[in-house]
């Protein structure tokens, strides 16, 4: 029996929303060819981080400082590093599975697969899904084949940088989410243990940011149904204690991530932190999503997002509430969520799908 060909997915810690799985699993479903997922804990440093591994736990700092004007910075930082050991595993992975292709999903794993087929010398072909609203600012890169990007401006933005418009997809991104219609929304509710009403789906990254965020929502009162991701059993039992003094006041905690997208989906409004999987799948399903950030590491994607009328944007605590109000019981709320579903309707993982199975004829 013939083999089925190989796709080989590179990700890593980085990939909490589960793409690389996915788009294993919508390949899969296709029958023509098998998926190979292999993460940093089988190709990173074992025994201990790296200096990558530990400014790539920095979420984008890594990106960050390849971004930066002195690129020096980074440099000096690695200059020790010659990734024997990384490049060695991977380039046993790539022995062993004789891949089609090496599909990298975040910027860590995109990076090692360059640095593996650069120091191997190998002619294995190289697919990056870039996992932001902005382009990636180091430019041409001789060693990837191919770009899968979000939209036509992050396209023109890398033609402009010097790679060929050819070696670049423009498909959104891979984070199908149905909606349900209100039937269906009124028995998830049921099912879900939430009361009818308004509902503010809150999945802040920050403790310090949780904090100030869940008590400012305890003193608005009962204008909402308040559920708050927080994966911490400790930080989830001081912030039930706090509850507990407003026992008029609605707050379903969700602490792992499989109920995650079903509590998303009976939102109102979303208050989160930066996250390109979060925001992306409120857009998809007409959330309007309400972002806290001041990281100027993340500046530019939330300019474009707010340039575009997709988002919302608080810097601290104290401006969301207002925002909220806004997007409770004003137009906004409903002109955000038409926009996101504008900016998503033609996204998919079946698209994604397709064209990667198709890719070896491209």
């Amino acid at each position: 029996m013939k083999r089925k060909p190989i796709i080989l997915i590179m990700t890593s810690h980085e990939d909490q929303s589960g793409v690389a799985a996915r788009l294993a699993g919508a390949i899969n479903a296709k029958g023509t060819h098998n998926v190979v997922i292999i993460s940093d804990d089988k190709y990173g440093s074992v025994q201990k981080l790296s200096i990558l591994d530990r400014l790539m736990d920095t979420g984008q700092e890594y990106q960050y400082l390849l971004e930066s004007k002195d690129r020096g910075v980074i440099r000096d930082k690695l200059k020790m590093r010659k990734f024997s050991k990384r490049v060695t595993r991977i380039g046993n992975m790539l022995r062993r599975f004789n891949p089609e292709y090496v599909l990298c999903v975040t910027p860590y794993a995109h990076h090692c697969a360059v640095e593996a087929k650069k120091k191997l010398h190998s002619r294995v072909r190289i697919l990056y899904l870039v996992m932001s609203f902005t382009a990636p600012k180091r430019g041409l890169d001789e060693a990837t084949d191919t770009y899968i990007v979000e939209n036509a401006d992050v396209k023109a933005a890398l033609i402009k940088s010097g790679v060929h418009p050819k070696d670049i997809m423009t498909m959104g991104l891979p984070f199908d989410i149905p909606r349900w219609d209100p039937a269906e929304l009124a028995f998830a509710k049921q099912e879900l243990g939430l009361p009818g009403g308004k509902t503010v789906f809150v999945y802040i990254h920050d403790k310090k940011q949780l904090e100030e965020m869940f008590s400012l929502l305890l003193d608005q009162g009962n204008i909402a149904t308040y559920v708050v991701r927080c994966e911490d059993a400790k930080l989830r039992q001081e912030l039930s204690a706090l509850a507990t003094k407003v026992p008029d006041v609605n707050i379903v905690f969700v602490a792992t991530k499989e109920k995650t997208d079903d509590f998303l989906r009976t939102a109102d409004v979303a208050v989160l932190s930066y996250d390109v999987p979060m925001i992306y799948k409120c857009l998809e399903l007409g959330i309007p999503p309400l972002v806290i950030s001041n990281d100027e590491h993340v500046e530019e994607d939330i300019s474009y997002l707010l340039s575009h009328g997709l988002i919302v944007r608080a810097k601290e605590g104290v401006d969301a509430v207002g925002l909220i109000y806004k997007l409770l019981q004003t137009e906004l709320g409903l002109q955000l969520s038409q926009n996101g579903l504008r900016w998503t309707e033609l996204s998919s993982v079946e698209n994604v799908a397709d064209f990667l199975i198709t890719y070896i004829g491209v």
